[in-house]
């Protein structure tokens, strides 16, 4: 508006400024993605685009995902290799030069075309860039910024966490690809070296959890839970686990029901009041309210779950809810159907294998 005055070149540049927040976007994540397999850093997903999924390719431990829609990459990246912290810082900056690169082609267009959709691409490409420099880091992601200006300021715990970070990983993926003798052997590791640091009890609870041993992941869950020198967004992120296990435990029969269900309604509240996304909780939520007996709520909420995220794992386990949910309402048919679709993705994961076993004695 405050370069266009006609009501048409408005129009148009409006139009240009949504493209424009789609080239900012894909120019910093394709910089990150680039950055990552250059210098090893872990990526743990690329997503393609958005709405309904239509094709997935890669492991458990890391997902390529095709939706219906491919405008948007998203690349979900973490440490890896040692050094992690120049490896991190690296590929922080060719985002940052990715998204530099995508603003720059877009201005560079709107000066010689001169025309109100270029002038929009060009505004908001910038506006995007600019934005995703400013540090900040959330219970769901952490700014191109924080990275470049904010990693190299991190000492004590912050930094036993990046050095942990190698053996982490491949304990976490050792548990999602299903090898479970190695994820053992890891996590044992983790725990002798590392007892009290949160990423290294965050990936124990995941091997305790690939192995059904709830009971277990949950003590580790609370005391996650429990430390009181994380930050708001840490523990988002520890109530939001500690809820999805307080669930399956009582589910598994190893937790009394009344304690576990009021842990996992308290659990959940603190998760969404410190920042945690709210439609991430969606699984948790579909269920407890299967815990509950509210099976029309439980399939609604674990379908959304199911189609909206793009983790193997969790995937796999929203689906398992919801197979459950129809079990439970007495639509075995359509519970064979959805656990066959889990067991594509993971069908040694132990909800999966449960409900699958309840399924062929119906």
């Amino acid at each position: 508006m405050a370069v266009e005055w006609s009501a048409r070149g408005i129009a148009l540049g409006l139009a240009g400024a949504v493209l424009g927040v789609l080239v900012g976007l894909v120019g910093l994540q394709a910089g990150m993605l680039a950055g990552a397999l250059l210098l090893g850093v872990r990526v743990h997903r690329v997503v393609i685009g958005f709405g309904p999924r239509l094709f997935e390719w890669g492991s458990a431990a890391r997902p390529v995902v095709l939706r219906a829609v491919p405008l948007l990459l998203s690349v979900s990246v973490g440490p890896w290799r040692a050094p992690v912290r120049p490896r991190m810082w690296g590929a922080a900056l060719c985002s940052a030069l990715g998204g530099a690169v995508a603003a720059g082609v877009a201005v560079g267009s709107a000066v010689q075309t001169d025309q109100a959709v270029a002038h929009g691409v060009a505004i908001t490409s910038c506006l995007v860039v600019a934005y995703a420099l400013v540090p900040r880091k959330t219970a769901s992601s952490t700014s191109t910024g924080w990275l470049l200006f904010r990693l190299h300021k991190l000492s004590g715990r912050e930094v036993r966490q990046l050095e942990a970070a190698p053996l982490t990983g491949q304990a976490v993926d050792a548990a999602r690809n299903g090898d479970l003798v190695t994820a053992e052997r890891m996590a044992l590791r983790l725990a002798k070296l590392y007892p009290d640091l949160r990423t290294a009890i965050a990936a124990r609870i995941v091997v305790l959890e690939a192995q059904g041993r709830y009971v277990e992941a949950m003590v580790l869950a609370v005391k996650l839970a429990s430390q009181l020198d994380q930050e708001p967004h840490e523990a988002a992120v520890s109530f939001a686990a500690l809820a999805g296990l307080a669930c399956t435990t009582v589910e598994a029969g190893q937790l009394d029901s009344e304690l576990g269900l009021s842990t996992a309604s308290t659990a959940l509240s603190n998760a969404e009041t410190l920042g945690y996304p709210s439609h991430k909780l969606n699984g948790c939520r579909a269920l407890l309210a299967l815990l509950r007996g509210n099976l029309d709520r439980a399939i609604s909420l674990a379908r959304l779950a199911a189609g909206a995220g793009d983790d193997v794992l969790g995937r796999a386990d929203d689906l398992a809810t919801l197979a459950r949910a129809h079990m439970a309402a007495g639509d075995n048919r359509a519970a064979r159907a959805i656990i066959g679709e889990a067991e594509k993705l993971v069908p040694w994961w132990p909800r999966v294998a449960s409900t699958r076993s309840r399924l062929e004695v119906c």
